[in-house]
């Protein structure tokens, strides 16, 4: 794509979910923001602008070199650990106001006066999807303050639930969109913008080959017949507004098992796989995997594909599990269980490869009980996590593992960023991908 022409923020930007999926959809990331120091590194390997680490109550929007409205759009998803706080404050009364001198202090608030510092055409606020039912400790339903809140600064908002496999990542994930323009514009409706729906059949669980049109097999399965390296196949993916057909959800099988076997125990195979042995097998696993034009799949290396340890008892528990089966620690034999049940209410589950993965979480990088590999007695490494959470395999984590685990785990998926931004885009700016690249 030619250099985009419209401009964004990303604020608690961690590594950079959001703002690569708006890159996706054709917006120039100009900044980001993030607590934590450990995101940094991830963030500038895999964006070309700067990034600040640093308490957002105490820093002041920077100079971008735009005047006042001009800038195209603020992303961001805040932490909003209570929601029993937020209040009818206003946001203009809000500067130079810190988390240490305000104990009612929440982080949405700041992505509300960075919103009306700049001045934006329009905003993209990610949250929880239990702030939807939430009340305040008046009552009052905290959604509808914060859209009064939005309103005050001269914004018009949708708020919707999304769940990422609706939109082509493999991947259950519930969160909260606020979308809101100044421009008068109608917000996106994103249920228009599907692009994948549940399966109507067994058949439509089986992995998604990429096949050539004219070889089309009737082999099974497992010989991965029919196979083809052909060019013409559709893109993936393609963000259409009421997409006349949709496919069903990419799975766990689409997304990771083309990836080379790694083990616990670092033998054969070993804990670390840096190179691919195969080429991508499902139409998912090819535009993952993100080969430049003119280049083998061969010479591309392989990040963050590591596996972590795992003690014996770990292991033989992971092995009672059949495919997409949990259980509750509780509900192991007393003698079987790795922690006390009334503290540690885990879940051991072993994803299952003919449905998308259920939510990634940052807690991955704690332990892995509940992302065991369909096929393997391990849980899932970084490169699998990040697939799963639909970063391409170019997007490298050059972090200890369990940073990457986190910041894998606290990401907005990109795929669903990009069509999120893809809507916001062709609906509030009119300007589809085309005319993004006419203008350059």
């Amino acid at each position: 794509m030619s250099k985009p022409t419209l401009t964004a923020i990303d604020l608690f930007c961690g590594a950079g979910g959001m703002s690569q999926g708006l890159e996706d959809a054709g917006f120039d990331i100009l900044w980001g923001i993030d607590h934590e120091k450990n995101t940094k590194p991830t963030f500038e390997a895999n964006h070309g602008c700067e990034m600040t680490v640093g308490d957002i109550t105490e820093t002041e929007p920077p100079d971008l070199g735009l005047e006042s409205g001009e800038l195209d759009l603020v992303a961001g998803g805040p932490p909003c650990p209570t929601f029993s706080l937020v209040g009818r404050s206003k946001i203009n009364s809000l500067d130079g106001r810190s988390n240490t001198s305000d104990e009612r202090h929440l982080l949405y608030e700041d992505f509300l006066r960075f919103v009306d510092h700049y001045q934006p055409k329009a905003f993209l606020m990610e949250n929880v999807e239990g702030m939807l039912s939430a009340e305040n400790d008046d009552g009052e339903p905290v959604v509808e303050i914060i859209k009064d809140q939005m309103r005050d600064i001269g914004y018009n908002v949708r708020v919707q639930v999304l769940d990422s496999a609706d939109y082509g990542v493999p991947q259950h994930r519930n969160r909260l969109f606020f979308i809101g323009n100044r421009l008068d514009k109608q917000n996106p409706d994103m249920s228009q913008w599907e692009t994948h729906r549940a399966p109507r059949s067994e058949e439509e669980k089986e992995m998604k080959f990429k096949r050539d049109p004219s070889e089309l097999t009737d082999e099974n399965q497992e010989t991965l017949g029919g196979f083809a390296e052909d060019e013409d196949h559709n893109r993936f993916p393609i963000f259409q507004k009421n997409k006349s057909t949709k496919e069903p959800w990419n799975t766990v099988a689409d997304a990771i098992l083309d990836l080379p076997p790694v083990s616990p125990d670092g033998s054969t195979p070993p804990t670390k796989a840096e190179e691919y042995k195969i080429g991508p097998v499902s139409e998912y696993q090819n535009w993952v995997r993100d080969v430049p034009e003119d280049t083998d799949w061969e010479e591309m290396p392989l990040y963050n594909h590591e596996c972590r340890g795992h003690n014996m008892r770990d292991l033989t528990l992971y092995k009672l599990l059949g495919e997409g089966v949990s259980f509750i620690i509780g509900d192991i034999p007393e003698e079987h269980q790795p922690y006390r049940s009334d503290i540690f209410p885990d879940k051991l589950k072993k994803q299952n490869p003919k449905e998308p993965a259920t939510t990634i979480v940052a807690h991955l990088y704690k332990d892995g009980h509940m992302f065991i590999h369909p096929r393997e007695a391990r849980s899932i490494t970084v490169r699998e996590a990040a697939r799963l959470q639909s970063f391409r395999d170019s997007f490298e984590f050059p972090v200890a593992r369990t940073h990457a685990f986190k910041q894998v785990g606290n990401a907005v998926p990109p795929l669903l960023a990009q069509a999120i931004g893809t809507a916001i885009r062709n609906e509030i700016f009119n300007a589809p991908e085309a005319e993004l690249q006419e203008a350059n």
